[in-house]
């Protein structure tokens, strides 16, 4: 039978990691596609780990099935954090994973048809507050249709097809504090209308998944704006192709994107034409099992289409290897522009220890240098040290997840 893949074929999977974890979620099955990859090989145990950070069936509907189930992370650690002069010790959420609750649901109707869900909240553990005090399932809200013929369509508060191409590109799963990618994707210093949204995660998307054609998948979707009085009431689109084989994974996405001034902070600039302008972005990414490791490169470009705006090239490196229990990880990266002085590069290290099949410690170090006009901060949070041009920022997080 036919097989969907989804865009995340390079990161999403639920399964077993060898020797380490079991499914993360026991009232659910197995991923359908889990399959599709090597036994007992590095990609394979790497795909079952980042499943494990992003929800049971991420990678495909489990085939004639009906149920419910109650998924989440619970993640804080203690993490000092100096920028220039200045530093800070707290406890922190999120330094591995996101912390989250999420609900997942299918329901099979026949045919091979099946209608499934996702409710996906983000929370701060450290304090209980939502991550997003305007939305209550701020990750995820969707709801759609699957068959493995003709493949699967989803609407509302989702990835966009680039945004599940992108998370490829870091081995850390770009974490909103610990991860020198996540920062490094910083538009607002490009000028009027310059975003990344076409990378992001949007409410009012509607993406489609196709199946599997040999080694070859593709995805497409569009999001509307909430705020469609300026400009056009597109806020995203985009499309992905990718390519899996036994050992490699290769991804290209185009996206472009119109900022949103019906989400707060979405317009960086406060031009009142900044809605009407375009970002078009470039993504292609490549994961490798060399059989000790597993290694990874992507290519991230942006280009705003404001007549004074400047372009942003990204490029990041990244290897990840079990080693028993534990999973060892690095990443680099640089961000550089057509503006003079306005480059930044940097890296993050990990290691997670798994101490139970759903408990482990894990330890982050990161650094981030600013060119003379660049200021990429680095693990921001309330009372972070401020960002300022030249400046740089290290970050070491000692913490435990708990994944249910």
């Amino acid at each position: 039978m036919k097989r969907t893949l989804p865009a995340l074929f390079a990161v999403l999977s639920t399964g077993t990691c060898l020797h380490a974890f079991a499914e993360v979620s026991p009232g659910s099955p197995s991923d359908a596609a889990t399959s599709t990859t090597i036994t007992g090989s590095q990609l394979q145990s790497t795909f079952a780990f980042w499943g494990t950070g992003l929800g049971p069936q991420t990678l495909g509907v489990a085939a004639q099935r009906t149920f419910v189930t109650l998924y989440g992370t619970v993640d804080e650690g203690l993490n000092y954090t100096r920028g220039g002069s200045e530093g800070v010790v707290r406890v922190q959420s999120g330094g591995a994973l996101t912390s989250k609750f999420g609900i997942y649901g299918q329901e099979y109707l026949g045919n091979n048809w099946s209608a499934l869900f996702r409710l996906e909240n983000g929370f701060m553990a450290n304090t209980g507050a939502t991550q997003d005090s305007t939305s209550m399932f701020n990750r995820a809200s969707y709801v759609g249709m699957q068959n493995p013929f003709y493949g699967q369509v989803t609407f509302g508060r989702q990835y966009t097809s680039g945004g599940a191409a992108a998370l490829g590109a870091d081995p850390f799963l770009g974490p909103a504090h610990e991860s020198a990618y996540t920062y490094l994707l910083a538009t607002s210093d490009l000028g009027t209308g310059a975003n990344s949204d076409a990378l992001g995660r949007l409410p009012n998307t509607i993406r489609y998944i196709s199946p599997r054609i040999g080694h070859i998948g593709f995805d497409l979707s569009y999001s509307f704006k909430q705020d469609q009085d300026v400009g056009p009431a597109v806020h995203q689109r985009s499309a992905m192709i990718s390519y899996g084989g036994r050992r490699v994974v290769i991804s290209a996405a185009f996206g472009q994107g119109w900022c949103d001034p019906g989400m707060s902070g979405d317009c960086s600039s406060t031009a009142n034409d900044a809605p009407g302008k375009r970002t078009d972005t470039y993504l292609a990414s490549v994961l490798f099992d060399v059989g000790p490791f597993v290694a990874q490169g992507a290519y991230i470009r942006y280009v705003p289409q404001a007549s004074t705006s400047a372009i942003a090239d990204l490029y990041l490196v990244g290897i990840q290897k079990w080693w028993g229990v534990d999973l060892l990880r690095a990443s680099a990266a640089m961000r550089d522009t057509t503006v003079s002085g306005d480059y930044a590069y940097g890296g993050t290290l990990g290691i997670d220890h798994f101490i139970s099949k759903r408990t482990s410690l894990y330890g982050r170090l990161g650094v981030m240098r600013n060119g003379p006009h660049s200021s990429v901060t680095y693990n921001y949070d309330s009372g972070s040290p401020s960002s300022a041009p030249g400046r740089t920022f290290s970050s070491i997080t000692l913490g435990m997840t708990h994944t249910f």
